[in-house]
């Protein structure tokens, strides 16, 4: 599916996939935290081309999930920094990372690459969801959906493309997707 299609698509996840563009945007979020917000910084660390890491940086400030401040005047110079909407994925990233040490190993030392501390406490810092209404530690078993309207609509209205599309090649016709 492409791109663009994602971001008509009614639905959070879908419309979020398409603006953070690919992988690389989680690796330069991952720079951004870390304080690394020059171009050539970025660069170094993510080992990206010019040309790639322009367009990524394009496209996430392009999004609102960045912003382009300069910081020399001559010649022009910028660094990038993640806006309120970025910021708020940092939660995300975090969770990826705690994801990452534990699936993505073995690390040496039984050590993750990266190990975030709790600021003015002297212990590791690891983020769980709690549901903010109740204060209980929830996880995928325990929630239970609620699909709108619209998102339902969209749904049926996919499910009967494809199967019209399955119907088509059975029968031999062309494909003018």
């Amino acid at each position: 599916m492409k791109r663009s299609t994602l971001a008509d698509r009614y639905c959070s996840i879908a419309r979020s996939s398409a603006e953070l563009t690919d992988a690389w945007s989680f690796v330069i979020l991952r720079e951004v935290f870390l304080a690394n917000t020059r171009f050539d910084g970025l660069q170094a660390q993510t080992g990206m081309s010019p040309r790639s890491l322009t367009l990524r940086l394009g496209d996430l400030v392009e999004v609102g999930v960045l912003k382009r401040v300069a910081y020399q005047q001559s010649p022009a110079r910028y660094e990038y920094r993640p806006t309120g909407k970025g910021r708020e994925l940092w939660p995300v990233l975090v969770a990826l990372k705690q994801w990452g040490d534990k699936w993505n190993g073995p690390w040496e030392d039984d050590e993750p690459p990266l190990v975030l501390h709790h600021k003015d406490h002297d212990h590791r810092l690891e983020l769980g969801f709690v549901c903010k209404t109740c204060g209980e530690a929830v996880d995928a078993h325990s929630s239970t959906t609620s699909m709108s309207s619209c998102m339902a609509a969209e749904r049926e209205a996919l499910a009967k493309d494809y199967q019209e599309a399955i119907r088509a090649k059975r029968m031999g016709k062309p494909n003018l997707d």
